[in-house]
């Protein structure tokens, strides 16, 4: 088992930190973008409207799933699936 002094530790931190300090971006970042208060406050109203007039979908699917549980398929439709799953295997080995 390795063990690392504290000193070691400290150097090698250094020498990251150093190389960390010389990396220069390829190319010029600009200054970060701050909103003004208003325009926070505007942009949030906006999203909140937007939220309020989204219609809540998830009843509709919860009746349709509930609906596909209780709903049999048709014996057809499974017998197409297991032709289509045996056609699948034998192409696949």
């Amino acid at each position: 088992m390795m063990q690392i002094s504290l000193e070691e530790l400290r150097k090698v931190a250094q020498a990251y930190r150093g190389q960390q300090a010389v990396v220069q971006p390829l190319e010029p970042v600009p200054a970060p973008f701050v909103a003004p208060k208003a325009e926070d406050e505007r942009l949030a109203r906006e999203i909140a409207r937007m939220l309020a007039n989204t219609p809540d979908i998830r009843d509709e699917r919860v009746h349709e799933a509930s609906q596909s549980l209780h709903d049999k398929p048709p014996a057809k439709a499974i017998a197409a699936a297991i032709m289509r799953r045996a056609i699948a295997d034998k192409m696949t080995r």
